[in-house]
């Protein structure tokens, strides 16, 4: 038994895991600026990509003798942002830090930086409701589909029945992003504890019907959404949770494809949604005004059911040219609705704000 115990112990001792470093990535300091750090002894190049650069930027990180590499940012403004490394060209993400940004084409590590002008979506001390993720089945697919869905504080102790607001991302991410990196849920909490929000549900559904490896069916993916949503996601939501089943209580709004399924799913079915969201969408052709010329042509009728018709989109996003065309054609048919010019680009940044804008106009 003791010569089991020598053979051993050294095995045991081998086995023992390593010193963890002190660095730490990302660091964030308290003026705003952030050390990333990566160990990449081998590596020739690394370089730092993150959501709050501008266009294609990125900063070069450079390598101590350990073969630790860092770089400090200048100030960034107070936001949640997705941020990665190029290790000598190779996209990779930040093993030192467990925030991640997922999606439906990529992961990135994401960092958080507190401060006033992020409070509205930050973790507070307030009530919270709850995120619930549900299986259903889809006509459309044929199959079954998930989607998040948002209840208020207090909506398990009550018995009360709640507006509705669908709540739609963008093509790079899922119904996951919208309450996971979006913080939808938190920026409702927030509005609901400061007074400037009724409580209501958002359900957030998966964009994706189609099969994104059959270019066939992916080009329908608009028409299987909208079948999904009407014929599907809303009896499933409406049938599981005391939602007030009635169009002046039912809105959808989303952002960047997720406003292009706005668009096309709200204004062919202005006999269920009352309200309409656009983030950083818009035209691309004279086609949209052929598709949908019942509801421009009629101004008067349009305008009586909805109640809200918002487009926003940030100057330096990729589609602004397109949402202004959205927003002249719009004018030029006598279409009433809310038109945000806003600063920034194609980024959840934007879409967090516009959300936190738009929630409290839904259902004044």
């Amino acid at each position: 038994m003791k010569y089991l115990a020598l053979v051993l112990f050294p095995a045991l001792l081998a086995a023992q895991p390593a010193a963890q470093p002190t660095w730490r990535s990302p660091e964030v300091h308290s003026d705003g600026r952030v050390t990333f750090r990566l160990q990449a002894p081998k590596a020739e190049s690394v370089t730092l990509r993150g959501e709050w650069m501008a266009g294609n930027q990125s900063l070069t990180l450079t390598k101590d003798g350990e073969g630790l590499w860092s770089v400090t940012t200048a100030a960034v403004a107070p936001d949640l942002y997705w941020y990665h490394f190029m290790v000598d060209g190779v996209k990779t993400i930040d093993p030192r830090n467990h925030l991640l940004k997922t999606g439906a084409r990529s992961n990135d590590s994401a960092v958080d930086i507190p401060g006033e002008a992020a409070a509205f979506h930050a973790l507070r001390s307030v009530p919270h409701g709850t995120v619930h993720v549900e299986l259903y089945p889809s006509a459309a697919t044929n199959g079954l589909r998930r989607l998040h869905v948002y209840t208020p504080p207090g909506y398990d102790a009550g018995r009360g029945r709640y507006p509705v607001l669908y709540l739609l991302h963008g093509s790079g991410d899922t119904d996951r992003e919208w309450s996971s990196y979006g913080r939808a849920n938190l920026i409702a909490d927030n509005l609901i504890a400061e007074g400037k929000l009724k409580p209501l549900i958002i359900v957030m559904t998966d964009g994706h019907p189609a099969d994104a490896n059959d270019p066939a069916v992916r080009a329908r993916n608009t028409e299987l959404f909208t079948r999904d949503l009407i014929e599907s996601v809303i009896p499933f939501a409406e049938k599981k949770y005391r939602i007030e089943a009635r169009r002046e209580r039912r809105a959808l709004a989303g952002l960047s494809m997720g406003g292009g399924q706005t668009l096309a799913a709200g204004l062919k079915n202005l006999d269920k949604f009352s309200a309409l969201g656009v983030f950083s969408m818009g035209i691309r052709d004279d086609a949209f005004e052929k598709e949908h010329a019942a509801v421009l042509d009629a101004p008067a009728t349009t305008n009586a059911r909805l109640r809200l018709f918002w487009i926003g989109c940030g100057k330096d996003d990729f589609l602004w040219e397109n949402a202004v065309r959205l927003h002249e054609t719009m004018e030029k048919k006598g279409i009433k609705h809310v038109w945000r010019a806003t600063e920034g680009a194609h980024t959840w940044p934007v879409w967090r704000k516009y959300l936190h804008e738009v929630l409290p106009q839904l259902f004044q």
